[in-house]
């Protein structure tokens, strides 16, 4: 039976969700320049910059830390049950809803000619295109939504967070030897374990992050150095496509189990690091436009791949309208981002906000 929620919770970081909206946006951009880019060498240096690739680094280690943050700010018990419910609600709905767009999209021949009975019976019937699999985030089943396998990976591992937050609590050591074998059951669960890890971790450690003064550490001097580091960190799996590392990199990299994620894992830990660090920077990302984009972000990641797709199948059309290719390639990017954003905002209205308010309200079990 459904029960009112009375519980409080601890103060949100607002400054983390609009850290969200901004790599929202850097996966928009992302997939739109690495679509009809006409040189190759040169969308891999602009990917450096807009690394929507490796956004979703960030997002599983800022889901590991802001799904562990309130329990470690409180004694608060993590009760399983409520939990599981409260995910479900937070992701699945406006997945479910992107999906069948999408799946109506890509059948909207059939549609049109009237065969509307066709297209109800594999979706409710035959399954013929494997459309209940996608609905269920079943892995590698992503046909008509493909960036939704990074939302399969997020549910999986969010059902982690919690015996993340036990071994924390009873003993932080604990965590610290999760980091390699995170690493080393890669193959046998998932190249983003430790992002999870890591976002645990920085959350347990959040008050001594925050309370932290760089300008006195004996590493201050090198601190444009260690932003290079980061930067390139976080940027490796694109210089690595333009400079190859070579067989013994490989070599040694496949003995050692480590996966290019890893390292944009490390370096995703590093900026949210440097984020609940840095107040003026808190202070910036609390701009009500970073605020609003970080709000609506979710479904910014959820809309953004039909708009582009749309783009994308149609580009020899929309970009003859324009004088030259650059001129079009921009106004189509600005394009994108401006029925993306509007398309996000009515979803995160209509159909994010009411079920997140539910979760809010009301929890499932006593």
């Amino acid at each position: 039976m459904l029960t009112s929620r009375i519980d409080t919770e601890p103060q949100r970081l607002d400054y983390l969700d609009s850290v969200r909206g901004i790599a929202a946006m850097m996966v928009v951009i992302y997939h739109f320049i690495g679509w009809n880019w006409p040189d190759y060498t040169k969308f891999h240096v602009a990917s450096m910059v807009f690394n929507g690739a490796d956004a979703v680094s960030f997002f599983f280690v800022l889901s590991g830390f802001v799904l562990s943050y309130k329990y470690f700010q409180s004694d608060k018990e993590i009760k399983m049950g409520n939990y599981i419910y409260k995910r479900i609600l937070r992701l699945y709905p406006a997945f479910i809803f992107t999906i069948i767009v999408n799946y109506l999209y890509w059948n909207r021949a059939l549609l049109l000619e009237g065969n509307c009975i066709s297209v109800l019976k594999d979706m409710f019937l035959n399954n013929d295109q494997k459309l209940w699999e996608e609905l269920a985030m079943v892995r590698l089943a992503h046909k008509f939504y493909i960036p939704g396998w990074t939302l399969g990976v997020e549910m999986v591992l969010s059902l982690v967070v919690p015996a993340l937050v036990y071994l924390s609590r009873k003993n932080i050591k604990m965590i610290w030897w999760v980091i390699p074998m995170s690493i080393f059951i890669e193959n046998h669960f998932s190249s983003f374990a430790l992002h999870f890890v890591l976002g645990v971790m920085l959350a347990y450690y959040y008050p001594q992050i925050k309370e932290y003064n760089c300008s006195k550490s004996k590493y201050w001097k090198f601190r444009y150095l260690i932003a290079l580091i980061v930067f390139l960190l976080f940027s490796v799996r694109h210089i690595r496509r333009i400079f190859p590392f070579g067989s013994t990199y490989d070599s040694v990299a496949e003995y050692l189990n480590i996966d290019m994620f890893h390292y944009t894992g490390i370096a995703s830990a590093l900026i949210l690091l440097f984020i609940i660090n840095n107040r003026p920077a808190q202070k910036i990302l609390t701009n009500g436009l970073w605020l609003f984009l970080g709000k609506i972000s979710y479904s910014v990641y959820l809309a953004h791949w039909l708009v582009v797709v749309h783009v994308m199948k149609y580009w020899d059309h929309y970009i003859a309208m324009f004088p030259n290719f650059y001129l079009g390639f921009l106004c189509l990017l600005l394009l994108v981002i401006l029925i993306t954003i509007t398309c996000a905002t009515l979803m995160y209205y209509f159909i994010e906000k009411p079920f997140i308010n539910l979760a809010k309200r009301y929890r499932l079990f006593a």
